[in-house]
């Protein structure tokens, strides 16, 4: 009986070292799982305050979503003709002048919030956690974090060059690169346009004559006969 009564014994508790083995690697899994879901980009990180990368808005609605406008200017970057708005509290939001959509919106300072508690002096190490792990990019002289989403959407995390705190937000739809221009204008040809008209009618284009060769000054001669 004493024999029987050890072995079930010595298989209960297998059983039950089986089943908490069991349980914690299902738990491990679980919370890997879940890392993984957390740790990268989604549709909703390519919007802000409501406003969304790709999505028309006019200034009515951008003040309603970003405060009170400050000004307003018309440029191109890349040959792209854009409308800059300058929101008060450190927010700018580009839109295609030909098509009124939101091309990109940069969040500096206090403004530079994302969610799961993401915002301005955020660590390097913070930003990967929510984001997912990437190498640091050089992007126009900034340290950056970049991340990719659907239609050539990026959210660029820009982070101090020494510490790797998170100083801006930038959601952008826009080439970065002289390629990705010329890529970017032959998938878009219904938001290229001739910029210089567009700009000079607006009264937003200066003509850069600095490279142009200075004019002989006048010499008076007199007449000879």
């Amino acid at each position: 009986m004493k024999r029987i009564f050890c072995g079930l014994s010595c298989g209960l508790v297998m059983v039950v070292c089986c089943a908490v083995f069991l349980l914690s690697v299902g738990t491990v899994a679980a919370h890997a799982h879940a890392a993984s879901e957390a740790a990268c980009v989604r549709a909703g990180d390519f919007a802000s305050h409501g406003i969304a990368l790709g999505q028309a808005a006019g200034e009515e609605q951008l003040s309603s979503a970003f405060g009170k406008m400050l000004y307003d200017d018309v440029l191109s970057r890349w040959g792209i003709p854009l409308t800059k708005y300058t929101f008060q509290k450190d927010v700018t939001v580009y839109t295609l002048q030909k098509t009124g959509q939101v091309a990109e919106i940069v969040l500096e300072k206090d403004a530079a919030t994302a969610r799961d508690g993401i915002r301005y002096g955020a660590t390097s190490y913070y930003i990967q956690h929510v984001f997912g792990k990437s190498q640091r990019e050089n992007v126009g002289g900034d340290a950056c974090f970049v991340y990719r989403g659907e239609d050539s959407m990026r959210l660029i995390a820009t982070v101090d060059h020494d510490n790797g705190s998170l100083t801006a937000l930038r959601l952008t739809l826009l080439p970065l690169t002289e390629d990705e221009a010329d890529a970017w204008a032959e998938a878009h040809p219904e938001a290229m346009g001739d910029v210089l008209t567009t700009e000079l009618l607006k009264g937003g284009a200066a003509i850069d004559t600095s490279a142009l060769p200075e004019a002989p000054a006048p010499k008076l001669e007199g007449l000879t006969n």
